[in-house]
């Protein structure tokens, strides 16, 4: 597109006239879209719809944003990129190029990178000769025999012994008895060292044989981390980021400082850094930014189609720090960003004043339970904000603040509590959670149908039905937790449909998020939370409530329930 300027922007597309002009750049990690920004990506989203199936995909999505900008005679457009590559492409017309394309067949990276793989094939060839293969189980074999000859001979060793202690206890023992039990005793453990000796001798020879073939491996694998890792250094170099006075730094500057010290791998490929690096270079002014998921849901993490997500922390974040940089050697300033809270935590006012907005459902002298609102916290965060604990600190004075909070709800989630008045209640209710001897059980308003790609409803059992998925925090997106296999924590929830959209979920396990990744996962329902801006959709709250909790009084023994039915 020629642009009034008489410049040619490629990814440069206009807006009308009629299209409002945003004054103030957004907070890309907390934000809710304008119009402005709704109006591009939905042309973007009308071109995809009608796109060749290689720029949408395959079996998952993809992540695509907006920049909305103006020229510098004031003309309003959008900018449009992806994240990472499609097809092993950036360059797909419409879109913001990558800030260093490295994958030119005859570039330095493809080069190398087609020698690691030489070493990798080399590797796989050396591990997979038969030779090698058959003087491994060779090794395997004679450590084994060594590993029974010696446990046999310490066998004889310990019988032995035993045989000698008998006879010790049963009465005299002339010298010359003495003499031959000491003797055996000698023997006997010389055999056990011979039979070290011998296994070790039997193992050293089989693997003189084999230590050629394994020192060339190692020696290839060595090559291949050296390469690997030099060849990722330098790709990171060539990544020179602007920032909004005219400075650039490599990725290796911006990531120095991080804790990581290097940086992730994909970053300066995710949507954002594309899009503000090519406004920069061709001097676009930069004035609200969206991203948007296309396409099916990886299965680590949960993205949904259309929706809108905030910029990744870990790959972008130091990034953007830089790149939106208002002055040298500084971090945007909040009052320069729109930051609307579009995060999971919910935009529900807080009631304020005391105690008496905490409805009780029991308190006696050990313990209370009390209904939280959607948006208190369970404990005091960095702000002065009214919590559970400080609110109960006001009823209770006398009791120790840290004794009281035995379990907690996410600020968004509503419910039942147990708050405990005395040590002793603290200490035994603790017990009683470690051990899973507290059952809870909360109720949640999904999705409705429309507004996902459903499962068949006989996923969605009237009786109880149980998802098993293990978990693990996404390092590159905090708060929110991945669904793996290797290396994560097994979260357990058994469930029931209430009725078409509500659902009473029993969580077995206790892992972070657990009830909203069970409900939002394909694996598990399919359909997140109602108001799940972590996982699902933004609304006026998180309909999740803790609606039960059975626990034993940890003074009188008593089992005992409580119920809060949920207000949706």
């Amino acid at each position: 597109m020629m642009g009034r300027d008489g410049f040619e922007h490629a990814a440069f597309h206009p807006l009308g006239d009629d299209v409002k002009r945003p004054t103030q750049m957004n907070n890309p990690f907390d934000y809710v879209p304008d119009e402005t920004c709704r109006v591009a990506c939905r042309e973007v989203q009308e071109r995809l719809s009608s796109s060749t199936p290689d720029l949408v995909g395959g079996e998952t999505g993809k992540m695509f944003g907006v920049l909305i900008v103006e020229d510098n005679v004031g003309q309003l457009g959008y900018l449009a990129a992806f994240s990472g590559q499609i097809g092993d492409r950036f360059d797909w017309p419409g879109f913001v190029p990558a800030v260093f394309d490295y994958l030119q067949p005859d570039g330095y990276f493809k080069r190398e990178e087609g020698d690691i793989s030489k070493i990798n094939r080399e590797i796989a060839r050396l591990e997979a000769d038969a030779d090698y293969i058959d003087t491994q189980q060779r090794l395997k074999e004679i450590e084994k025999t060594g590993q029974e000859g010696v446990a046999q001979a310490a066998a004889r060793m310990r019988m032995a012994k035993q045989l000698r202690d008998r006879r010790r206890l049963e009465g005299y023992l002339s010298s010359k008895e003495q003499a031959e039990m000491i003797s055996e005793s000698q023997y006997l453990k010389a055999e056990v060292h011979r039979a070290k000796m011998r296994a070790a001798e039997q193992k050293a020879k089989a693997e003189e044989r084999i230590k050629p073939q394994r020192d060339q491996i190692e020696t290839l694998k060595s090559e291949r981390r050296q390469r690997s890792d030099a060849l990722q250094t330098w790709l990171f170099e060539q990544f020179h980021m602007l920032n909004a006075n005219g400075e650039q730094r490599s990725l290796m500057d911006i990531f120095k400082n991080t804790p990581m010290g290097v940086p992730p791998s994909g970053a300066g490929e995710c949507c954002e850094p594309k899009l503000l690096q090519y406004a920069y270079l061709h001097g676009l002014r930069p004035l609200q930014m969206a991203m948007f998921w296309w396409g099916a849901s990886p299965k680590q993490e949960i993205r949904h189609h259309k929706n809108f997500y905030p910029a990744c922390s870990g790959k972008c974040k130091p990034i953007l720090e830089w790149m939106l940089n208002p002055t040298p050697n500084s971090s945007p300033r909040e009052e320069d960003l729109i930051s609307p809270s579009n995060r999971n935590t919910t935009d529900t006012p807080l009631p304020q004043g005391g105690a008496g907005f905490l409805d009780f459902s029991y308190e006696d002298a050990h313990l209370a339970v009390v209904s939280k609102p959607a948006g208190m916290l369970s404990v005091p965060g960095k702000t002065s904000e009214e919590s559970v604990l400080s609110l109960m600190r006001e009823r209770w004075p006398e009791a120790d603040p840290n004794t009281m909070i035995v379990h907690r709800l996410d600020q968004a989630t509503s419910g039942l509590m147990v708050v405990t008045r005395t040590r002793r209640a603290h200490h035994d209710l603790q017990r009683q959670f470690a051990r899973h001897e507290v059952e809870k059980t909360y109720v949640a308003l999904l999705e409705s149908e429309s507004d996902y790609d459903s499962k068949e409803n006989e996923k969605f059992p009237m009786k109880w039905a149980k998802i098993e998925l293990f978990l693990a925090p996404d390092i590159m997106n905090r708060p929110c937790q991945k669904v793996v296999g290797e290396g994560g924590k097994k979260a357990v929830t058994e469930y029931r449909f209430l009725d078409e959209n509500r659902v009473e979920l029993r969580p077995l396990t206790g892992r972070t998020h657990q009830l909203r990744v069970h409900c939002a996962h394909a694996d598990g329902l399919g359909r997140p939370i109602k108001g799940d801006t972590l996982y699902g959709f933004p609304a006026d709250r998180l309909y999740l409530h803790a609606t039960k909790i059975t626990f034993r009084h940890p003074v009188t023994g008593e089992t005992m329930t409580f119920e809060d039915a949920p207000d949706f």
